[in-house]
């Protein structure tokens, strides 16, 4: 008799079934693993979306889960941009960390003028990075009907022979940062985190309108008081403005980077029709005296006017534009707060958090300002006013020295150290 094909006479056993049943098996331990790696990117995604640590679906807002979001530690400009795409703005605040931490978009005063604002501050950047956000966010949004924008006295300031700088490095494709903010170790750790926030008593912070305002520095000055945060910051500023150039332009042009961000950010809001309110920042009494020290007075004083002529030329192409500068600065009231004193960790001081970045409840009174509303802080800028407004600083100095002299003493010593310690 003809043989069975693939039987085996030896064993009894046909082969090809041999074969089969480990491929059978194969398969289906691969579709299991298959399905369990699928279970657990599912069960990823679905906890960080849920979630939601960076403002970016709400699919859920709890108190007891994850109301308060962590401060993003990458992406941030990428975060910001697609939260101000998803609010859809018509007042849009722009600037360095002074306005990321200062300016409330959430304040009644912009409610109670019927605006939907955004806080679009970056900390560590520059009018180059407000001037790209804006851009961008016009791609995706209509313009703002109005902005508020915070100019760094310290930006403008360059070296004679500096060199343009260098273009930006590509920033990351959609996709990569979308991917990362979902499913990555930080974006887990970043989740976990913000269920923990829930419970702390001052966690540090950014808002779904993008305000990042500094609550953490409750607990360091419940521990170490404000004198500290305040010298710490204070040393930082020496050593910085003692290595500043004191020039405004590139030898030979009446330009410079933040300069040109400024022209180009000004008009394109002037033919998009948004009323742009220029400030410049309410530094404390403590940085102003640094500034006075470290030479740089003059400086400043040539910088408001170079604001209000770069003002100026933006109306005079576009006749329609509205244009206000806004200056907060001066040594006056709010401005000569008392720093607590060595050692003081029960004592808060209301208006700052250290000489450079300010309060929420001293934002207020800037956006109630440029809002339209009645208050005698900040001072409006334009040709025939800029010698009032020497006046005006001149004055609030006298007041200040004689009420707080100690202010004065410090930011000259700190200024001088600055000056002996550097290379």
């Amino acid at each position: 008799m003809e043989q069975i094909r693939g039987y085996d006479d030896d064993t009894g056993v046909i082969a090809g079934a041999a074969a089969v049943q480990p491929q059978a098996s194969y398969r289906r331990f691969t579709a299991w693993c298959g399905a369990v790696v699928g279970a657990g990117v599912l069960l990823v995604t679905g906890f960080v979306a849920v979630i939601d640590p960076y403002h970016l679906y709400g699919f859920v807002d709890s108190p007891a889960l994850n109301h308060v979001k962590p401060l993003p530690e990458q992406y941030r400009e990428q975060i910001k941009l697609a939260q101000a795409a998803a609010v859809r703005p018509d007042l849009i605040l722009l600037g360095n960390s002074r306005v990321e931490v200062g300016l409330d978009p959430d304040s009644p005063q912009v409610s109670a003028h019927g605006r939907t604002a955004y806080n679009m501050g970056l900390s560590g950047t520059s009018l180059t990075v407000s001037e790209r956000m804006y851009a961008r966010l016009r791609g995706s949004a209509a313009p703002a009907a109005m902005a508020v924008i915070g100019v760094e006295f310290l930006d403008f300031l360059v070296k004679p022979d500096e060199a343009p700088a260098p273009p930006a490095s590509g920033a990351p494709l959609p996709w990569q940062w979308r991917f990362d903010m979902l499913f990555s170790i930080k974006s887990v750790s970043d989740a976990l985190r913000t269920v923990r926030l829930q419970k702390a008593a001052d966690p540090e912070t950014m808002t779904g309108r993008g305000q990042t305002p500094l609550r953490n520095y409750n607990q360091f000055a419940r521990q170490e008081g404000y004198y500290a945060i305040f010298q710490q910051k204070a040393g930082d500023n020496a050593k910085n403005l003692v290595r500043k150039p004191h020039n405004l332009f590139v030898a030979g042009t009446n330009r410079s980077e933040s300069i040109d961000r400024l022209r180009t950010l000004l008009d394109t809001m002037a033919r998009d029709r948004t009323e742009v309110h220029l400030v410049i920042y309410p530094y404390h009494a403590q940085l102003m005296a640094m500034f006075e020290e470290a030479g740089l007075q003059s400086t400043m004083d040539d910088w408001r006017q170079l604001l209000v002529r770069e003002a100026d030329a933006v109306r005079a192409r576009y006749p329609n534009a509205r244009i206000d500068v806004w200056d907060f600065s001066g040594y006056g009231g709010m401005r000569c707060e008392r720093i607590p004193a060595p050692g003081d960790t029960r004592t808060a001081t209301r208006w700052y958090w250290e000489a450079g970045h300010f309060k929420s409840a001293l934002g207020e009174r800037i956006l109630q300002r440029v809002l339209g509303g009645e208050t005698a802080f900040g001072f409006r800028l334009g040709a025939d006013t800029l010698a009032a407004n020497r006046q005006r600083i001149a004055a609030e100095r006298a007041q200040c020295a004689g009420d707080y002299p100690q202010v004065f003493a410090g930011a000259r010593d700190l200024v001088a150290n600055a000056r002996a310690s550097a290379p």
